[in-house]
């Protein structure tokens, strides 16, 4: 092809090969069409995204419309005057690449399903668009106006000078076009970096639809021919931010030795940034079908940003002078990109910036699970809610307001047994316990001591008895608070009223990891006494992560308060019954289950306990507590949440617990436990799923109902020993965690030993 001076096509090599079109099939071969895998094309994408109902323009020299791989789906357009005697390679072997047919003849076009256009621009004789492409830029306007659907123009041409992407004024005859169509360019085969182009707008923004692209070979690594993006600028002077310079466009494709279509019914190879180029105007046109099989519009701004952003990074990290933003990838192209949402409102709009800045670095982004303290806070699991079916096809959305298919196994947490058990390996803590305050005369006992936990956390206690009360104190960890201390001194035993009430917090009970604890208990008579016993979170939950329902850093810490109150009636000497009414008032969760954002259960939770408990000393050694707690749960709070407020939910509690006393050895304590920890199991938990979302943006939503299930029997059994001997204080803990039972959760076992040395 002869060209005129100022314009050249974008080719290198031409290796011509005797190989008919239509007595072959190279379609998707890997070792003929290895390009289409290098950009992950497969034969599989083509079957849900080719690029139907969209156009592919391809501004070059007039293409074999009536190659067996273009006939039916190819246009051709001469907007200028010039001599078209016969149908030319380039202009064929471009419009192959981007959308040849998918037949089982020849080879495959990246995007198949496209309409192609051609728009002829060199005639027989080399360039003819003497005004710069802009009749042929409004000829596809035009066309689309009539409903072409045109989305991509591919220019695989340059000006014959080396270095040089764009004609003088070229810049600023595309920024007419910016909410038209993405602009492909060949970034040309100087192999050299490319020069400075003066361009008096933003590029950032009114170029922000335009892409360049270099070629790679088939290692990934940049053509020797290939035109690289260096550092210079597109702006007005030749110093700029990095958002105007020109590895901010520029994304590489395969364009060493591509495979197609040749005139007359035949296949060819050749090379150059011209095979390059319609590699991306094909992606394009994928994205944009993609995009309207989800019933969502892209500007050619947000579909370039996408190609950009979901390009694989080649080079050196990040967006760099030699390969920009990296290899163009279909596959990634069609996935979420950016963080992806669950949108609670009736509409799903664009937040994203029109153009985004090139980062320093490239990587994935890791979704963060909200905080919780060490050990962690229940997640709101998929046996909580009744069914797995609750949040089944709920599409969350990305950036660009696309909606795909949530996983919901990771948005929902499973049952983590580890937590439950951990409750029984902090009672090692004892083991450093120290004492400050030992005294028992008889009319008065007093017992004071400070330990330190597993988490490093200090726990301090002050226990009081006399003939008509008790009052324990405590600052720390509950769990160790609550635990009884080998000793003599009467106090060294907590109140068991407290004992009970904390249990019944079920899951409730991780959020007090740093709290006031308070008991009391006061004799009304010789049979009658009352108790009292409360809970204050005094610091904030950190250092760990919990999976909770959305996998997103969530700003809000929970927080909760508990008081609880009750009556006991002796029956029987060292035997009592009792009745206790208790509140849990809790923020940022329900239960003790963690819930943020989209899922939220309610930014504030209210729980009422009624309870009774049998308490006694089966002799000098034994001692044993049984209890039983039905609680009601209301939330409120979910206004911006999928799901809709706790309504009486009813959950139930109960276990026994035995304590033994020097049964093993000289100041020693034994406590074994066996209960059923606090399960919803009855109400019913309402959800409007987000399923899909229509042209104008309104999203699709279905509501669902689901009863919680009752029918499972989770059991946790712990052991706990603590024994005080001449040469240091020794502790061993089993926890037995069992929600298996009926197929609903999980199972863990943990074991724990400490000894501290005493000298």
């Amino acid at each position: 092809m002869t060209n005129r001076p100022i314009i050249s096509a974008a080719i290198l090599v031409l290796a011509f090969q005797a190989m008919p079109a239509s007595a072959s099939d190279y379609e998707y071969s890997s070792s003929y069409q290895p390009n289409l895998a290098q950009i992950e094309v497969t034969e599989e994408l083509h079957d849900t995204v080719n690029g139907e109902g969209f156009g592919i323009a391809v501004f070059d020299s007039l293409a074999d419309y009536t190659h067996v791989d273009l006939q039916g789906k190819t246009s051709a357009y001469a907007p200028y005057a010039g001599t078209y005697r016969y149908f030319d390679f380039h202009g064929t072997h471009v419009s192959g690449i981007a959308g040849a047919l998918e037949n089982d003849i020849g080879v495959v076009g990246v995007a198949p399903g496209a309409a192609i256009h051609n728009y002829a621009v060199f005639d027989d004789n080399g360039w003819v668009a003497y005004d710069l492409g802009r009749r042929a830029l409004d000829a596809v306007r035009t066309q689309n106006s009539l409903g072409a659907n045109i989305v991509s123009v591919n220019m695989s041409y340059g000006p014959s000078t080396k270095g040089d992407a764009f004609i003088d004024g070229e810049l600023e005859l595309f920024d007419g076009y910016t909410d038209d169509f993405v602009i492909v360019r060949a970034a040309g085969n100087d192999g050299r970096k490319l020069r400075y182009e003066p361009y008096s707008g933003t590029a950032s923004t009114e170029l922000a639809n335009l892409l360049i692209v270099g070629s790679v070979d088939s290692n990934n690594r940049l053509s020797k021919f290939s035109n690289r993006p260096g550092g210079v600028c597109i702006s007005l002077r030749a110093r700029c931010a990095s958002s105007e310079r020109m590895y901010n466009f520029f994304v590489v494709a395969p364009g060493s030795n591509i495979l197609s279509d040749y005139p007359g019914q035949s296949l060819a190879t050749a090379s150059g940034t011209s095979m390059a180029a319609p590699h991306v105007a094909g992606v394009v046109a994928l994205v944009a079908h993609d995009a309207a099989q989800k019933n969502t519009l892209l500007t050619p701004t947000q579909i370039a940003s996408i190609i950009k952003e979901s390009a694989t990074d080649l080079g050196r990290r990040g967006v760099d002078a030699v390969y920009g933003w990296g290899l163009v990838n279909a596959e990634a192209a069609l996935a979420p990109a950016g963080e992806v949402s669950i949108e609670t409102a009736p509409t799903v709009g664009v937040t994203k910036p029109v153009a985004k800045q090139p980062k320093a670095k490239k990587s994935k982004r890791k979704k963060k699970a909200g905080r919780g303290r060490a050990g962690g806070r229940r997640a709101f699991s998929q046996s909580t809610i009744g069914t797995g079916d609750l949040l089944s096809g709920m599409v969350v959305f990305d950036d660009y307001g696309r909606p795909f298919e949530a996983n919901t196994a990771a948005l929902v947490g499973a049952s983590n047994s580890s937590v439950l058990s951990e409750r029984g390996l902090a009672v090692l803590g004892l083991v450093s316990r120290q004492g400050t305050v030992d005294v028992d005369t008889g009319d008065h006992a007093f017992l004071a001591w400070n330990a330190t936990g597993l988490d490093g956390k200090a726990t301090s206690a002050l226990r009081m008895v006399a003939e008509d009360y008790e009052l324990n104190i405590g600052m720390g960890a509950p769990e160790l608070f609550l635990m009884e201390v080998p000793s003599a001194n009467r106090a060294a035993a907590p109140q068991r009223f407290s004992r009970i009430m904390f249990s019944s917090l079920g899951e409730a009970s991780e959020l007090f990891g740093e709290a006031i604890s308070v008991g009391f208990n006061t004799r009304f008579s010789d049979r009658l006494t009352g108790h009292v016993f409360s809970l204050t979170e005094t610091g904030w939950m950190d250092d760990g992560e919990e999976q909770g329902l959305l996998e997103a850093e969530s700003e809000t810490e929970g927080d909760a308060d508990f008081a609880a109150a009750g009556l006991s009636y002796r029956v029987a000497e060292g035997w009592s019954v009792g009745g206790s009414y208790a509140v849990l008032r809790e923020r940022g969760t329900v239960a003790g289950m963690a819930s943020s954002g989209a899922l939220s259960l309610g930014e504030e939770a209210l729980t009422q306990f009624w309870g009774t408990n049998v308490t006694g000393d089966i002799d000098q050694t034994f001692s044993v507590s049984a209890f039983y707690t039905r609680a009601v749960i209301n939330s409120s709070g979910t206004a911006n949440s999928l799901f809709e407020d706790a309504d009486n939910w009813g959950a139930d509690h109960y276990g026994v617990m035995l304590d033994a006393k020097n049964l093993v050895h000289e100041n020693s304590v034994l406590r074994f436990s066996l209960v059923k920890p606090l399960q919803i199991t009855s109400g019913t938990t309402s959800v409007r799923v987000p399923v899909g979302r229509e042209i104008d943006g309104t999203i699709t939503y279905v509501r669902r109902h689901s009863d919680f299930d009752g029918s499972a029997l989770p059991l946790e059994a712990g052991l706990a020993y603590l024994a005080e001997t001449g040469s240091g204080t020794f502790g061993l803990t089993l926890d037995l965690v069992d929600t298996n039972l009926n197929g609903a959760g999980e199972r863990g076992v943990t074991v724990g030993a400490g000894f501290a040395f005493a000298f």
